[in-house]
């Protein structure tokens, strides 16, 4: 294989900055690993670390460009997720319209395959079981609240659309509540869990296996270049009472050991086809096995 250039976008967010240095020390010799930075600051973080870094805005048509420029393969991990500061215009804009936009360039610039990462919060309500990739995408709502999921289900259909018209090979991989390395998504997430059962069990995914799941996605062998998305967690969900405990907060037990479940199996999936095809294998199986091992 010759030498390509990656391009990584979201490379500052709660993912990418746990993402990159991973694939930097992954990259064969003679690769390049590129970031989009909004921030000559992180530029600087970036270049140091032994990346490129081109300084710009995934919103812009002429920042894109630019870090397109003699890549190979793209790997977009940018979002917007949901704040008190972010409206939801904004979640559309970055989330689907800027990802859209994203890989329909990189078919022009020549990009051979396009990995997007995405979320299992596409799939909505559950169908009686684990979610599966083929499973149809049904999150929905309206306003802010639900912008998010709703904004990552519309930029998965269009890259759908995307790739039977150019044939760029493109690769989702939907992820679960994302933990690990000191992000602090679990502790930030809490106030999200007041209302909910102690026993709800959502799937998980550490920042290890993320990256092992992006690596596997670049380097995994397709002929045929179909869109295919990719369940990526571990090998065992967490409940909202173990996700309290882990990071040593506490919870009304009383009030939450008597409120019911209403979907089993919402937020769950399979990760079946990783396993088959991409030869993926959870480092951290759970969360509580990385609690075990001191990588929360």
């Amino acid at each position: 294989m010759t030498n390509e250039t990656m391009l990584v976008t979201g490379a500052t967010g709660q993912v990418g900055r746990r993402l990159v240095p991973r694939l930097l020390s992954w990259r064969e010799p003679g690769d390049d690993i590129r970031v989009l930075v909004r921030t000559a600051d992180a530029a600087e973080r970036f270049t140091a670390a032994g990346a490129q870094a081109v300084v710009g805005d995934l919103t812009e048509a002429a920042d894109r460009k630019r870090a397109l420029d003699g890549v190979a393969v793209v790997v977009n991990a940018a979002a917007t997720f949901r704040s008190p500061t972010v409206t939801e215009a904004e979640m559309f804009a970055v989330n689907r319209d800027a990802a859209v936009a994203l890989a329909r360039e990189s078919v022009h610039a020549g990009v051979r395959r396009f990995v997007h990462v995405s979320t299992n919060l596409v799939y909505g309500p559950s169908v009686g079981r684990p979610a599966r990739e083929d499973d149809e995408l049904r999150a929905a709502g309206v306003g802010r609240s639900s912008a998010y999921p709703r904004s990552k289900r519309e930029c998965e259909e269009q890259l759908r659309v995307l790739n039977a018209e150019t044939g760029l090979d493109i690769v989702t991989l939907r992820l679960p509540f994302v933990y690990g390395d000191g992000d602090p998504h679990i502790e930030n997430a809490l106030p999200w869990f007041t209302d909910k059962a102690a026993h709800e069990r959502m799937a998980v995914g550490h920042h290890a296996d993320v990256a092992q799941g992006v690596h596997r996605a670049i380097r995994a062998h397709r002929p045929g270049g179909e869109y295919t998305a990719y369940n990526i967690a571990g090998d065992g969900e967490s409940t909202v009472f173990e996700l309290y405990e882990l990071v040593g907060r506490s919870t009304d037990l009383a009030a939450a050991a008597g409120r019911s479940v209403e979907d089993p199996w919402l937020g769950l999936v399979d990760i079946g086809r990783a396993y088959r095809e991409l030869g993926f294998r959870p480092i951290y199986p759970s969360a509580r096995a990385a609690w075990r091992d001191g990588a929360l």
